[in-house]
């Protein structure tokens, strides 16, 4: 009976115990099939392709006049005519006569040494004729002594007569010395009137102001009848042959312009060495910008120079540019004259780097820019940088051409992952463009 139990109780436990295997496999969810396949990460990724790299860099200044001119009286006295030009902002040409100073006093002056010297002139010929009959006397006062001296060796005078003779003659010699003193004292006399006529003659020359180059006028603050003193200033003009523009650079900054690319650049000092300094000039292609609402207007420009100091506060240094005949090149409506004070941008351009790979700067991470080979896969390449030119990089070494660079920001990338890249045609084409001068880059705006 107890067996019999214990048969009829064992089938329903196997078979409980059966059911609760079963059930606990069918709760498990199926293993997913991306256990066994890896999930790429998407990325979007540019080729590296060769270009003729032009290094550039902007910067900003004003517009100087590359001459002034301060109009500055010369010679004293009240202002007797002014010329219809000679307002604010008008254009005068060279030798244009603006202003004139009453002359009469310096007239004056010319009449009056004028008169010394025909003094002089009449007190040289009445000399001049008593020198000629004291010279006479004196001939005979020699003949004289002479006579007397050889009666004396003879005995038939006195040593008193001789000595009478011989005083008369020194007498009548220092006439004719004082004589010849007076006309030497009467040339130097002269010479001193030829000097103070000279300086009268200039001092009436400067009572006429004339525009000594082309220039155009300002601060004029004068009129007929007012006195103007020794020193003091009338008006000013700007030159409008040549405009300066000193734009203010980093230190360093102009490196990739003069020297090899991942090269150490030729200081600016250098610049100041009279053996490259036409040459270092003449590589640099420079451009004046200025920028409107409508349209950016544009001025060829050439370096001219290099400020002597650097400033101490922004540690940047002024490169002199100039643009040559910013007036004549202006056409009414369409390009203003590059006037004073204008704020301007400068684009400055160095010589082309051939086949040189340039890259997004936010690719390079500590010296390294990732790259996606044929199987997907992404990997680190360290790379040397030329120079960095806005929010471009180009390169010196370190990518092939046709390598897939990575422009995506990735958070935590690993060599060797999955990627799935995408090409980013636009940001090829922009980084292309900046690298080879063909537009500006977007850091140097």
């Amino acid at each position: 009976m107890n067996i019999l139990k214990k048969t009829l109780v064992l089938p329903p436990i196997l078979i409980a115990i059966a059911l609760f295997m079963f059930f606990s496999q069918a709760a498990k969810p199926p293993r997913a099939a991306t256990d066994k396949q890896e999930k790429a990460t998407p990325v979007k990724v540019i080729a590296a392709k060769p270009v003729s790299a032009i290094p550039s860099i902007s910067g900003f200044g004003k517009v100087q006049p590359s001459r002034t001119w301060d109009a500055v009286a010369q010679v004293a006295g009240p202002v007797i005519w002014t010329s219809e030009k000679l307002r604010d902002g008008l254009l005068i040409a060279a030798g244009t006569c603006l202003l004139r100073i009453d002359e009469r006093e310096y007239d004056l002056a010319l009449a009056q040494i004028d008169a010394q010297s025909e003094a002089l002139d009449a007190k040289d010929e009445t000399t001049k004729v008593s020198l000629k009959i004291e010279e006479r006397s004196l001939a005979l006062l020699k003949e004289d002594l002479a006579r007397k001296t050889e009666l004396l060796s003879r005995g038939s005078a006195s040593q008193s007569i001789v000595d009478t003779a011989e005083r008369a003659l020194l007498t009548q010699d220092a006439k004719v010395q004082s004589l010849l003193s007076a006309l030497k004292l009467n040339e130097a006399e002269r010479k001193v009137l030829l000097q103070q006529r000279e300086i009268a003659a200039l001092n009436r020359e400067r009572t006429e102001l004339k525009a000594p180059f082309d220039v155009r006028l300002e601060s004029v603050d004068i009129a007929v009848g007012q006195y103007v003193n020794k020193g003091q200033q009338l008006f000013s003009g700007d030159s409008i042959a040549i405009a300066e523009i000193v734009a203010q650079f980093p230190i360093g900054a102009l490196n990739p312009l003069f020297g090899k690319a991942g090269e150490e650049g030729a200081p600016l000092e250098a610049l100041a060495e009279g053996g490259g300094l036409s040459q270092r000039h003449d590589a640099l292609k420079a451009k004046v910008i200025l920028r409107t609402p409508k349209k950016d207007i544009l001025w060829d420009a050439k370096v001219d120079r290099v400020s002597a100091v650097m400033n101490p506060k922004t540690r940047t240094r002024g490169i002199v540019l100039t643009v040559t005949d910013p007036y004549g090149q202006a056409t009414p409506g369409q390009k203003p004259p590059l006037v004073k004070d204008t704020a301007v941008e400068v684009i400055l351009q160095g010589q082309p780097k051939k086949d040189k790979i340039a890259v997004p700067a936010s690719a390079i991470r500590k010296g390294k820019v990732m790259v996606v080979d044929a199987e997907k896969r992404l990997h680190f390449k360290p790379v040397k940088v030329a120079y960095i030119q806005g929010d471009i990089a180009v390169l010196m070494s370190g990518l092939e051409p046709n390598d897939k660079v990575v422009v995506s920001d990735l958070p935590a990338p690993v060599d060797g992952m999955l990627v799935g890249p995408k090409p980013d045609k636009k940001l090829l084409e922009r980084v292309m463009a900046e690298a080879s001068g063909k537009a500006p880059s977007e850091g140097n705006k």
